[in-house]
């Protein structure tokens, strides 16, 4: 009979180490997260610069044909 009522008077929950440590794990999660997804923004800015300096080089080989082709008249 005392082993009975030792069970139901037991309290049900964390301690307090208990939820500091699993903050600790999500505050360490979260910054790992963080430092990946600032390495995939930096990737693709530098991505988008690239393909700004290719689209403006392909421009201006444009511009420079199309004023070839004028000055024989074909435009």
């Amino acid at each position: 009979m005392h082993r009975i009522s030792k069970k139901i008077n037991s309290k049900c929950g964390f301690t307090l180490t208990e939820m500091m440590i699993v903050v600790a794990i999500i505050i360490i999660i979260a910054s790992v997260v963080g430092v990946g997804v600032a390495d995939l923004i930096k990737s693709a800015n530098d991505s988008n610069d690239a393909i700004a300096a290719s689209s403006n080089s392909l421009k201006k080989q444009i511009n420079d044909s199309e004023e070839k082709l004028e000055e024989y008249s074909f435009g």
